[in-house]
């Protein structure tokens, strides 16, 4: 270890040396490096040559035009930071541009892109905190480290006191409580403070070796969160969904076991004058709703999972809410990328089937988009608003009788929940479909068959599992799902 780093070192053990030292000047060496710079899934990228270095800590890259005096001051900071963690190995890569080029942070893969900057604020210890251990981790318990050790070198830093936000949610303590576009600008001094004040409480109980387990996990995080609330009198389970800092691109980014969401800056939701549930600012303000959206979904999607007991689903989903790129305007899932573009959350759980099923281009439409249909009703809380929204205000019309028909037979709204079969159907002998390859809604209503026949097992096992055939041939069960619904809905009024 180099003196400079022996230096270093002793100055995180050493709480009284001067937060002003003066650097050492250093010979160091630089090297070209042609770096690509992107953002999972976005458009945006560009190419730029960096100067680099390498410390035992830590990869450096810098645009040039950065002074020498700001990169030693990063490289310092940054090293002093690391040499005091026990990263198993992990050697972060740090690339600083011009406030001019980017100001903005995105963390991927245990690399930091960020700006010239304070090096010695919490923001940016944090950031480098996230890259050295994980960037899903849970961002309170890395900011109040992140204050534990400025005060630990006598830098600025924050108070640690337990209060109160005014929106009970900022209890949670992760990114989205850290953003004044989410949260009030109070409830961010709130949300700082206390996760300053349970850093230093779960230390005095745990020590450091503990905590960083904390630092790499963020479930960890949450069950300690607890225990430091129910210690507090506060009656309050904090969530365990994952946010993160999005770049240039991104408002944030999602991350879980089911997927990563990246949330456009730009995106609006093309359904938003139709569905009750989109408010102003949909997932890019109000943090209540935006965790409802996300916890909503989360849980809809585990839900499918176990719904079709698919062994071999891959995990490794990206859900992009981008503008429309595709000439329809319509939502759709990407199979070659294992990705889902999103233009209307309405459509969230059909694409989402799709990417569990993973279709393949020989089946036929009604085993795809029928399937897809059908089973979207069963777990879709903003797909349901949207639909109710839709049926319960269709004008009177000629070709909408059948609707209002059926609404006639109700004494509440139309609740497509438990209405959506028999809707279905009708709309069938309505229109006079007779091939489920026709359209999404005819080939969920014979899916909707085949399921009441042989069971949602048997369905899901001879569409996408082990292919197992059903009793009837294809031609066969066709015919009779005709004749079901012949006889069935023979009492509505025909499309003329």
């Amino acid at each position: 270890m180099t003196i400079l780093l022996m230096l270093l070192t002793s100055c995180v053990n050493n709480p009284s040396m001067p937060s002003d030292s003066v650097p050492i000047p250093v010979e160091r060496q630089y090297v070209s490096a042609d770096i690509t710079y992107s953002e999972s899934t976005a458009q945006y990228a560009f190419r730029l040559n960096m100067d680099s270095t390498e410390t035992s800590f830590a990869k450096y890259y810098f645009e040039p035009g950065i002074e020498d005096e700001e990169r030693e001051a990063c490289i310092e900071t940054t090293d002093d930071l690391l040499s005091s963690q026990s990263l198993q190995d992990v050697v972060p890569e740090i690339y600083i541009f011009s406030q001019e080029r980017y100001g903005y942070k995105y963390i991927d893969d245990h690399k930091l892109y960020s700006s010239v900057q304070d090096w010695r604020s919490i923001e940016y210890i944090t950031d480098v905190l996230l890259a050295a251990y994980d960037e899903g981790a849970h961002y309170g318990t890395a900011f109040g480290y992140a204050n534990h050790l400025a005060k630990i070198n006598q830098w600025d830093s924050y108070d640690s006191k337990f209060s109160h936000p005014s929106v009970g949610d900022v209890f949670d303590l992760n990114y989205l409580c850290f953003d004044e576009d989410f949260v009030t600008d109070n409830d961010v001094v709130v949300a700082k403070e206390m996760s300053c004040d349970f850093v230093e409480w779960y230390l005095k109980q745990q020590g450091e070796q503990a905590f960083w387990q904390l630092l790499s996990s963020c479930s960890r995080s949450v069950d300690a969160l607890a225990a430091y609330y129910q210690e507090n009198g506060v009656a309050y389970a904090p969530s365990s969904i994952q946010y993160g800092a999005g770049g240039r691109s991104y408002d944030y980014i999602v991350y879980s076991d089911s997927g990563t969401f990246y949330i456009a800056k730009d995106w609006t939701d093309i359904n938003a004058e139709y569905n009750p549930l989109i408010t102003d600012g949909f997932l890019h303000s109000n943090y209540t709703d935006t965790k409802a959206f996300f916890e909503i979904n989360l849980k809809q999607m585990k839900q499918y999972q176990d719904l079709f007991k698919l062994d071999d689903y891959n995990h490794n989903l990206e859900i992009v809410f981008s503008k429309p790129i595709a000439a329809s305007k319509t939502s759709f899932y990407q199979s070659l990328n294992h990705r889902i573009y999103l233009y209307n959350v309405d459509s969230l759980m059909h694409e989402y089937i799709h990417a569990l099923t993973m279709p393949t281009a020989s089946m036929k439409r009604w085993q795809v988009e029928g399937f897809a249909r059908y089973f979207s009703y069963y777990y879709d809380h903003y797909g349901m608003a949207l639909l109710n929204q839709d049926y319960n205000h269709t004008p009177d019309t000629a070709t909408t009788k059948w609707i209002h028909e059926y609404l006639a037979t109700l004494d509440r709204p139309i609740d497509m929940a438990k209405d959506y079969c028999e809707l279905e159907n009708i709309a069938i002998y309505h229109f006079g479909f007779t091939d489920p390859n026709a359209d999404y809604v005819v080939g969920s209503s014979f899916v909707q068959y085949l399921v009441k026949q042989y069971g949602e097992d048997a369905v899901v096992d001879h569409i996408y599992g082990n292919g197992t055939p059903l009793p009837k041939t294809y031609v066969e069960l066709v015919k009779e799902w005709n004749k079901y619904i012949e006889s069935e809905y023979e009492g509505y009024s025909k499309y003329k």
